[in-house]
């Protein structure tokens, strides 16, 4: 039975939505995350948000609220213990994925979250305000027009391409010192392969609860 300070945090969610709350506080624990009940209904509410502006702008495939706890939430959250701050960019962030679960998990890093579709910022930017994420920052940009500074102590890159490209496009921050936290289902050999002798390439085996599919982590680092 939910306390009656869960309950007030959840206040407002689709009874659908706050019926998971159990499922999420298991995934959390799975994890090893500590989140307070009003973490988790920004993390609820964030996908109530995603749902509703999904059926306008087409933001993700997800879209069955028990699958979206696991793919879109839990799947984020399974590299909060690998980031380095105060600064995070999530590169391609499309929905803010896994950046908005990450910033919420993380009131005291500050997320860049950077996507040339317009769409998907202004979506991010709704996210903002309806939730008061203050430590996050849409950005409506290609990654070439960034500016350099500041450089992130860690880049997020979620299903977003192959390790050499991403190498390609992130190498200016790479070269300053940046980490790439590169979530994928695998890494083949001939992807690694790819990869300039350069830089150093980590991987790590994650199991997201809920979830039967593989996933990797590739922490990608100059030498």
């Amino acid at each position: 039975m939910r306390t009656t300070l869960e309950a007030k945090h959840l206040t407002g969610l689709a009874a659908r939505w706050a019926d998971l709350d159990g499922d999420l506080a298991a995934g959390l624990d799975a994890l090893g995350l500590a989140l307070t009940a009003a973490q988790r209904g920004s993390l609820l509410r964030y996908l109530a948000l995603l749902e509703r502006w999904n059926q306008a702008y087409n933001l993700t495939a997800v879209d069955q609220p028990a699958e979206m706890v696991a793919r879109h939430l839990l799947d984020s959250l399974c590299v909060q213990r690998f980031l380095h701050g105060p600064l995070v960019m999530d590169s391609g962030t499309g929905a803010g994925l896994p950046g908005v679960p990450l910033a919420i998990a993380r009131p005291t890093l500050t997320f860049r979250l950077v996507d040339s579709n317009g769409k998907k910022v202004r979506f991010l930017r709704q996210v903002r305000r309806e939730l008061g994420l203050e430590n996050i920052e849409p950005v409506h940009a290609r990654l070439e027009d960034l500016p350099l500074d500041p450089v992130p102590e860690t880049i997020t890159a979620r299903a977003l391409a192959p390790l050499a490209r991403l190498i390609e496009w992130h190498r200016a921050w790479l070269d300053r010192g940046s980490r790439l936290l590169a979530l994928k289902a695998r890494v083949e050999e001939k992807e690694l392969e790819g990869v300039p002798d350069a830089y150093n390439v980590e991987l790590i085996d994650l199991k997201v609860p809920g979830l039967d599919a593989r996933r990797c982590l590739a922490i990608i680092t100059g030498l």
